[in-house]
């Protein structure tokens, strides 16, 4: 037992070579970490219980056959991060460029399925070529790819088991390399995508594909780079400048999520914060005079725990702000407008942004706190002509608010009129709680829309109509909207708060809302999000 345990633990210590010293080598060239060198940052130490190192890969008739390629370019197994348990796999791109084949997509998607029998959540740290082409055109395997026990088989299990996985437990995809065609859809089915600058890059074609069929000259970054998803597509929530760092903010997103949708396990850390604590510095953020502009992360951070807030999506809709932060140690989700970009306006990446966290946080039973500060929606002709339509995308976060059962608390700090309010969430849609703070100015109605209906006659007739309406929206909003208690009156909020105790009313909220169940709904097999 001696000998042969000695003689695997020899194959063993081969096999976690990965590609070899020139091929590690070559990664460290490119300035990045090799699979083994990741999965020690991404697991507390001692923790990593690797599966299906042995596998070898299935025979295509091509020289390839004749190469050794420990563990098919991918690492699996599971372990801690933080002392909780998490599973992952780490394409290795030292053998033969981290490709995807027959049986790697067998172990990532047996992977993915463990973690969802588990109720814990998976990593993906991607660096792969893509495909294998010799298994796309290569004889039939000699083993047969099976269906897991989840029913999950084949060569489309990578892209069949996020979507199972999806609402039951978190996924994050921490891109740290190239991920082409077919094989990059996979990591961006996860709940979150983490892209390190210059290094990893995500398109369905690749540059000299696309030069073939439209006879232009792209470059990598032009038509899948980080920045292009961080700042464009909004895919990436996260920018990381070394692998380091991708995989610390890996780590840190991990502590604010709950192992699964098991209302049991949404973690509470000992943040050492007053509960109790109130801020002086709230009352100076906000100005008397709405022309100008402040930045809604102050507010954030002078509220929650420690100042602590982890965004995501931060270079993409600037306008509107999600992430999570704790109060009294608690998971929270934070919706806020953002007047210091572009005063906070509504548009179809605003809405879209949105509406995918709120669904997000609803199905991992995550609390969602709202701080509302805009003029409504950006009008403009192409926002209402194009092809996403801002008419049928602002649909989405009422949408998603309303299907919302979580505990739900809005603070109203600077303006709201009208349609805006439905997207920040109003009582009437299943919100909570709606506080508001003296500077608020919050109507059913957008006044200057509101003066033009109500004043028509008069303007119309006036010699000066620029006058009158203006006469006309100064008195409206000196009589009922700057008037303080007229939301309260018209029960829209339903208290006017000093903000210096925003937190710990937010928190009383909160422990008062911990044993909030859903209503009775018809059942159905799934809701039908707005086209």
């Amino acid at each position: 037992m001696i000998d042969e345990t000695k003689a695997i633990e020899d194959r063993r210590h081969h096999l976690l070579q990965g590609g070899g010293k020139k091929e590690v080598e070559r990664q460290h060239q490119q300035g990045k970490l090799t699979a083994r060198e990741r999965l020690e940052k991404l697991f507390d130490k001692g923790t990593f219980q690797e599966i299906d190192l042995w596998i070898r890969p299935i025979r295509t008739g091509f020289d390839i056959d004749e190469r050794d390629l420990p563990g098919d370019a991918v690492i699996t197994g599971f372990g801690e991060i933080h002392g909780r348990t998490i599973y992952a796999y780490i394409h290795d791109f030292t053998v033969v460029g981290g490709t995807m084949s027959s049986g790697q997509d067998h172990k990532v998607t047996r992977l993915m399925e463990m973690a969802i029998e588990a109720r814990a959540p998976y990593v993906g740290i991607v660096d792969s070529g893509g495909v294998r082409i010799h298994d796309l055109f290569g004889r039939p395997a000699f083993r047969p790819i099976q269906a897991g026990r989840l029913g999950i088989g084949g060569t489309s299990g990578i892209f069949a088991a996020p979507s199972i996985a999806s609402g039951v437990i978190p996924q994050i995809s921490v891109m740290l390399g190239p991920c082409y065609a077919g094989s990059a859809y996979s990591p961006t089915l996860a709940d979150f995508v983490i892209m390190r600058k210059e290094v990893s890059f995500m398109s369905v074609a690749s540059p000299q594909l696309l030069k073939t069929v439209t006879y232009k000259d792209v470059t990598q970054e032009e038509i899948g780079g980080a920045e292009l998803h961080a700042t464009i597509t909004g895919t990436a929530d996260y920018l990381a400048e070394t692998d380091e760092e991708a995989i610390r903010l890996c780590r840190e997103l991990i502590t604010y999520l709950p192992l699964n949708n098991d209302r049991q396990t949404l973690p509470v850390v000992n943040t050492a914060d007053d509960p109790n604590r109130r801020d002086d510095s709230l009352l100076k953020i906000v100005p008397a005079d709405f022309s100008q502009t402040y930045d809604m992360h102050e507010v954030i951070h002078h509220i929650v725990d420690n100042g602590q807030f982890l965004e995501l999506q931060g270079l993409f809709a600037k306008s509107i702000i999600i992430g999570f932060a704790r109060f009294d140690g608690q998971t929270v989700g934070i919706v806020a407008n953002n007047p210091a970009e572009k005063n906070g306006v509504l548009n179809i990446d605003a809405c879209d942004k949105e509406a995918r966290f709120v669904r997000f946080c609803d199905c991992f039973n995550i609390p969602l706190i709202f701080l509302v500060d805009t003029p409504g929606f950006l009008s403009s002709v192409e926002e209402e002509r194009s092809r996403d339509g801002l008419i049928r995308t602002a649909a989405r976060p009422v949408f998603a608010i309303c299907e919302a059962s979580v505990p739900m608390i809005v603070v109203y700090i600077g303006k709201c009129f009208g349609l805006a309010r439905l997207i920040m969430g109003t009582p009437r849609m299943g919100v909570d709680m709606v506080y508001s703070w003296p500077s608020a100015k919050v109507a059913r109605m957008d006044p200057e829309e509101a003066v033009e209906i109500i004043y028509k006659k008069e303007i119309s007739l006036s010699e000066a109509p620029d006058k009158v309406r203006r006469e006309k929206l100064d008195e409206l909003l000196k009589t009922y909207i700057q008037y303080p208690y007229h939301a309260a009156e018209q029960l829209l909020v339903n208290d006017i708060i000093d903000p210096r105790g925003t937190r710990p009313i937010i928190i009383r909220t909160l422990k008062a809302l911990s044993n909030k169940r859903p209503y009775l709904r018809p059942w159905r097999k799934h809701s039908l999000v707005p086209r």
